[in-house]
């Protein structure tokens, strides 16, 4: 058996003549030109990959990357998590694949003898681990699912022995992306919480090696470059486990191509894209920089015209709760989209989904903006790409202190929306109820953060794992 790092966070495993790629994003870039690969996956690597079976943990497109799976068969299994939602099923059919396998929560699947896997779902959104178990060897594939308590606990009951957890190390949430207008002293993130997390998740699996994974990218678009000052590195986390003395599980560091295997143990190489960042950063850019002029001019030609911004909220809007709508009723949104040094405003209404289209703003009369570019708004308009967008980076939200909670609030509502839990009749289908039963374990975890919220007015996520 052969385990190889890919990418940011691909995983191939191969045993005899079955591969399997977990979340193979091996090709290009991701979130309109923002997120790449680093180190970079090299060609010849790519070209080498023969998959039998495919894993896809969720839909967030550093996993799920149209691009890299269209270089296989269209036959080739592909399993994905059969959650209260069936989109990752239906957009590979757009892909064209023709084998798609929903496998449940808890289910395990046999990919050959003395080869299989097991799903875990966690999250609100559907996200998705994976334990796989080859010729004698554990791998859990944390990836970005943060899981914990009860949930966290039926995993080790069911694998009491692992040899290698994965798991991702910094951030993708939208913190860093917001602009508070009238205090700019904020803090936004805390950077060593994805250390201290890290470290406390892979302790508790018992696992042998703990490899930094699905947090191996960086920022080449122009907007977002500064943002790779924010990356927490694999090289991070092996030093805060050497200075907090945490001698087990041994960090190891898996660039692109790098393998471990029962005959020759760890080939790695490529830690000086971390030790030598700024420059390795500054050759890439260059690299690409004919990709992303492309790119800069072609989201300079873009237009987004009032009518398929009204559409879209017209519809969202009535998708949305009777109170939901009424917080909104004095707190409408306001949109600023870039195209080059064109500036295209709009004003939404949520409470009766109007839009409007302004010739100015400011902080005052406007103290709820997002901030993108037309081309991406249009992206995520047509085809409900919202839940792609914080993670992007490619947004700024300009808020007042006491207007943060709109947005947030707003972020929640588009991923409700896309992940077809709006209107709120959806969650009563019986997909949805049949695929929260299997998870009681999870609902009983949010039972009791929301009674710790209530009680200590505080949450501290470390102390659920």
């Amino acid at each position: 058996m052969k385990l190889q790092v890919l990418s940011h966070a691909g995983l191939a495993v191969t045993h005899g003549d079955t591969q399997l790629l977990c979340d193979p994003w091996i090709v290009g870039s991701t979130y309109w030109r923002s997120w790449w690969n680093y180190p970079p996956v090299p060609r010849a690597l790519v070209d080498s990959l023969r998959p039998t079976h495919i894993y896809l943990t969720h839909i967030h497109w550093d996993h799920f990357q149209g691009a890299s799976l269209e270089k296989f068969a269209r036959e080739t299994p592909i399993i994905v998590p059969s959650g209260p939602y069936d989109r990752m099923k239906r957009d590979l059919g757009y892909l064209g694949f023709t084998n798609v396998i929903e496998l449940g929560h808890g289910k395990k699947y046999s990919l050959a003898p003395d080869f299989s896997i097991v799903s875990y779902h966690f999250g609100l959104f559907l996200d998705s681990a994976v334990v796989i178990e080859c010729d004698g060897v554990t791998i859990f594939n944390a990836n970005d699912a943060k899981l914990m308590g009860m949930p966290l606990r039926q995993v080790l009951r069911r694998h009491p022995k692992i040899d290698f957890v994965l798991r991702s190390h910094s951030s993708a949430n939208s913190r860093l992306c917001y602009e508070v207008m009238d205090g700019p002293g904020v803090v936004l993130d805390d950077q060593s919480s994805y250390l201290k997390s890290f470290a406390k998740f892979t302790q508790r699996t018992g696992a042998r090696y703990a490899i930094p994974f699905a947090s191996n990218h960086c920022f080449l678009h122009k907007e977002v470059f500064a943002f790779n000052r924010t990356i927490t590195t694999p090289i991070d986390v092996r030093d805060h486990f050497a200075q907090n003395g945490i001698a087990s599980p041994t960090v190891q560091i898996m660039t692109p191509g790098s393998t471990w295997s029962q005959q020759d143990g760890f080939q790695s190489d490529g830690e000086d894209f971390f030790e030598n960042r700024e420059e390795r950063l500054a050759e890439y850019a260059a690299a690409k920089k004919e990709k992303l002029e492309t790119f800069y001019e072609q989201e300079a030609r873009a237009e987004i015209p009032l009518a398929d911004v009204q559409k879209y909220f017209t519809a969202f809007s009535a998708a949305l709760p009777r109170f939901v709508r009424r917080l909104y009723r004095k707190h409408p949104i306001t949109l600023v989209l870039l195209a080059g040094e064109r500036e295209t405003i709009f004003e939404v209404s949520l409470h009766d989904g109007s839009v409007r289209q302004l010739e100015s703003y400011d902080g005052v009369a406007n103290p709820i903006q997002i901030h993108t570019s037309a081309l991406i708004m249009a992206h995520c308009i047509a085809y409900d790409l919202f839940s792609h967008l914080p993670i992007s980076k490619r947004v700024k939200y300009r808020v007042m202190r006491r207007t943060k909670r709109y947005v947030q609030m707003l972020n929640m509502l588009f991923n409700l929306y896309e992940y077809d839990m709006l209107p709120l009749r959806r969650n009563f289908s019986g997909r949805s109820v049949g695929s929260w039963i299997t998870r009681w374990r999870e609902l009983l975890l949010y039972g009791r953060i929301a009674f710790d919220l209530a009680i200590r007015r505080r949450l501290d996520p470390l102390r659920y794992i």
